[in-house]
């Protein structure tokens, strides 16, 4: 019987762990700013807020926010893609090993969700599982599918939201409960209000549908990326990647002018109707940082910076389970308490030391041990055997 075996570092692509780990400071900068706006009371957050902070916000806003979890959600469909075309050389039953190892994740992201409400590794493991479904379809098919779950289900949701549901649920309630909670309760309180809110806040709403129809489409297109092998050869692939790159920049710029019209008030189209636009504008921005990344790589230009993002992008799961409990020590009671103590500058800040030290521990942990900690954890888990951690020198005479 055939063995399967997780993918050894010579197999990595390595532009591939370069762009996880780009993605992964606009995840943490992401999530680090979400916990102001989603958790903290909006006078709170004015009392603090001076004009350089509210500048931050804006740029937060068009540059950051929702662009690089779109990066993430495309590399996590790549990654379908490189285990599924293992296992079929190996002639291996890959639905159940799939289903086994998006088991792990949702468990991982159902304890993550327990101290973080923003948590989207459940989301991964349940939206995944319908990559299953697409494994014997035409590349065409599996881009067409993407741009239908991308565009087309999400926007007749957000359709169906604002004509059909009623949004009565008193959001300022929600968020002081969430600061009072986070900032003075104990960890059972936290969990609890984390698990008791979501249901009304994500599911009723259908927020959660709409999230995971996107990002099932955005997963697709990382696996139609994978198909098309654009990435593995980039000598071959390198125009095209220039080509997509001048295209994804002109509606980028489209895109940041109408963001900045909207937030001035310069234009009043309701939200529902502006919903398609700005997603578009989101995943062309997602597309035309990571075609300049690419570039950059491809010219080797910053080794040294990309060498960090590879060594981040090879341990992003623990990365990102790890900007977690760093959350809960900095803002919450059971820490140090500080949410609603300081502003985006601060939160930008440290973002930026939080990063760094990512990379400075990313890198030291690569070069004793073959994974990361959790992601030896759940390849242990996904394939029911052990395996090596820490790397042996072995000497030559």
């Amino acid at each position: 019987m055939t063995t399967p075996l997780p993918i050894q570092q010579k197999e990595r692509i390595v532009v591939v762990d370069v762009l996880r780990g780009f993605a992964l400071f606009g995840v943490l900068l992401g999530n680090f700013s979400s916990m102001l706006t989603n958790n903290v009371p909006q006078n709170i957050i004015d009392a603090h807020a001076t004009n350089i902070d509210r500048f931050l916000n804006e740029l937060h806003n068009i540059f950051i926010e929702n662009k690089f979890m779109c990066l993430f959600s495309i590399l996590f469909g790549y990654g379908f893609g490189v285990i599924m075309e293992r296992l079929e050389k190996k002639n291996i039953n890959s639905t159940r090993f799939f289903l086994r190892r998006m088991f792990w994740l949702f468990i991982f992201g159902c304890i993550n969700l327990a101290l973080w409400n923003g948590d989207i590794l459940h989301i991964y493991a349940i939206t995944g599982i319908f990559l299953l479904l697409f494994k014997k379809q035409s590349n065409r098919s599996v881009l067409l599918f993407s741009i239908f779950f991308l565009f087309v289900l999400p926007t007749s949701i957000r359709f169906c939201q604002h004509y059909f549901l009623n949004f009565s649920a008193d959001f300022n309630a929600v968020v002081n409960g969430y600061y009072h909670t986070y900032k003075f309760g104990s960890f059972k309180n936290v969990a609890a209000i984390n698990y008791k809110t979501y249901p009304g806040e994500w599911i009723s709403t259908w927020i959660e549908w709409r999230d995971m129809s996107e990002t099932l489409g955005r997963f697709l297109l990382g696996y139609y990326i994978l198909r098309r092998q654009l990435l593995i050869n980039l000598d071959e692939n390198i125009s095209l990647i220039k080509k997509v790159w001048k295209y994804t920049f002109v509606v980028t710029v489209l895109y940041i002018i109408l963001v900045v019209l909207s937030d001035e008030k310069i234009i009043s189209t309701p939200s529902f109707i502006l919903y398609p636009f700005l997603k578009i504008g989101i995943l062309f921005t997602t597309l035309f940082y990571s075609t300049s990344l690419i570039q950059l790589y491809y010219k080797k230009r910053f080794p040294r910076l990309m060498h960090a993002f590879r060594n981040l992008g090879c341990m992003t799961l623990t990365n990102y389970l790890a900007e977690t409990i760093l959350y809960v020590i900095i803002f919450y009671g059971i820490g140090f308490g500080l949410l609603g103590d300081f502003s985006f500058g601060i939160i930008w800040l440290c973002s930026f030391i939080v990063y760094f030290l990512q990379a400075i521990f990313s890198k030291w942990w690569l070069s004793k041990f073959y994974y990361g900690p959790v992601e030896w954890i759940w390849r242990q888990l996904t394939y029911l055997q052990r395996f090596q951690l820490k790397k042996i020198n072995v000497l030559i005479s």
